[in-house]
């Protein structure tokens, strides 16, 4: 990986460079071990993304025309909001800002958040709505951050999918929720199509536009352009779907009725006995503590792919403490100060986990796997083969004897790209929040940029994560009853 960026002060105002581009060795390292890791089918994506390049400053971005309306079956079921609350909505979409202009600003231009949903600042392109929460930029940049994510955690879980359902049946359905990019549909395509040889139909939603057609790429694929946070509720009629994929949704969430009862619409387009399953990533980071037992009931599947990726499963018993690097402890404290002040949570895991078992009316079969992704080498790793201490991860120890987790070797070329990766798209992830960071921080733009700079390099060439701070994921799953 070329560092070099990293090494110099950053430039105000957007100047400095993105991180996503000093990670193009790494992105590909991870995607050449996927494919040499998952046999026997490959999940490549080679269809191009939509071009995201800023557009001038005077120009309208057009309306993205692959978008569906609600569906007259919702609009029949009696959930169609009064014209009040319509009159509501459309006042929140439309709202009258000032775009510059040469002429000064005093001219005034009427918005439509769904035909001009953009606005650029710092050199990041975002969404315009004020009433939105969402956070994260909407550009190239952060669609790269996520790819990698993606890519990452279907490396880490060894499929596309964590719940044991999907692997004897096929769903003809498919609904993945805050889609973005469309990776996962499209490796979950791959998967399926390997294995079943049936071609399944793919929903992807979300509330930009920014998933190419992947129709193009063979898939049975439509977009829906949707805010997750409209009290109407999802544009899809009862029981559509017999698998729905949501990951990372914590951000589009803030609304009370979601808050309240998340999975209450997702349940409500999922057939009877139909799956569900939620992929998040924590927002704040930890250090592990040595040697964290294996959960008690884990498989031993599952176990032995802990193993091979070099992670760390967890449970509600598993030890950690703060960071112990001082830039992360920076972070965390004002990662949780800016999303607070969003209405947003920095722990989207423990949301996951309350959301799916709170409602035990109208699920079944709930499961759950945690992992911990260490951001590097881990300096009491290396303790794991002395005499006396706890057994070697990769010895030939039975299961069944092996409490804990250690490891005394050294990583290997995959593993290390996990690692690397988590940590990579982590500073990313940071990056992303640069406005919002900065500003709970104090500092000016030349303070922020000389910490910037300090932090990305003791994160990258100190090894300053060799205390154990990790990024902690977890998937959840489970099945909707049947109606009595």
């Amino acid at each position: 990986m070329d560092r070099q960026g990293y090494n110099q002060p950053s430039q105000p105002s957007g100047g400095r460079q993105s991180t996503s581009s000093s990670t193009e060795s790494n992105s590909t390292k991870l995607s050449v071990d996927l494919d040499h890791e998952l046999p026997p089918y490959t999940p490549i994506y080679t269809q191009p993304l939509l071009d995201l390049t800023p557009p001038p400053a005077d120009s309208q971005v057009p309306a993205y025309r692959g978008t569906e309306t609600r569906r007259q079956a919702i609009e029949s079921s009696g959930t169609t909001p009064s014209l009040s609350t319509q009159s509501s909505i459309e006042q929140q979409k439309r709202s009258t800002i000032s775009p510059p202009s040469a002429s000064g600003p005093s001219r005034h231009a009427q918005i439509d958040y769904v035909t001009n949903p953009f606005i650029h600042q710092n050199g990041r392109r975002f969404l315009r709505d004020p009433s939105l929460p969402y956070p994260l930029p909407v550009d190239m940049a952060e669609l790269h951050r996520q790819t990698l994510r993606t890519l990452m955690l279907t490396q880490v879980y060894s499929l596309p999918f964590c719940n044991p359902f999907l692997k004897g049946s096929t769903p003809k359905r498919i609904l993945e929720m805050g889609c973005g990019s469309g990776l996962w549909s499209s490796v979950c395509h791959d998967y399926l199509k390997s294995r079943f040889d049936v071609n399944v139909s793919f929903t992807g939603l979300d509330i930009a536009p920014l998933a190419p057609d992947l129709s193009q790429q063979g898939v049975d694929w439509r977009f829906v352009q949707h805010n997750m946070s409209d009290p109407r509720g999802l544009p899809f009629a009862d029981a559509e779907f017999d698998f729905i994929f949501i990951k990372d949704v914590a951000f589009c969430t803030a609304s009370p009725q979601l808050t309240d009862n998340p999975l209450s619409e997702p349940l409500r387009v999922l057939k009877p006995g139909g799956t569900f399953e939620v992929w998040e990533s924590d927002h704040i980071f930890r250090s592990l503590l040595p040697y964290p037992s294996v959960p008690v009931g884990t498989s031993e599947d599952v176990v032995k792919q802990a193993e091979r990726s070099a992670t760390y499963l967890m449970s509600t018993s598993t030890a950690f403490v703060t960071a112990q690097n001082k830039y992360l402890q920076d972070c965390n404290t004002w990662i949780e100060m800016a999303l607070e002040k969003r209405g947003l949570s920095a722990t989207p895991c423990a949301l996951a986990t309350w959301a799916v078992t709170s409602d035990f009316d109208k699920v079944m079969e709930i499961g759950s796997r945690r992992v911990a992704i260490p951001f590097g080498e881990i300096r009491w790793e290396q303790g794991g083969a002395r005499t006396g201490g706890p057994p070697d991860r990769f010895s030939t120890m039975p299961l069944t004897d092996q409490k804990t987790q250690s490891k005394g070797k050294f990583l290997t070329a995959t593993q290390a790209a996990i690692r690397r990766t988590a940590l990579v798209t982590t500073i990313q992830f940071i990056e992303s929040l640069e406005l919002m960071l900065k500003e709970e921080s104090g500092k000016r733009q030349d303070e922020w940029d000389r910490w910037w700079a300090s932090m990305t390099n003791n994160l990258l060439e100190q090894n300053g994560t060799i205390n154990g701070e990790c990024l902690e994921v977890g998937a959840w799953w489970g099945r909707k009853k049947f109606m009595q």
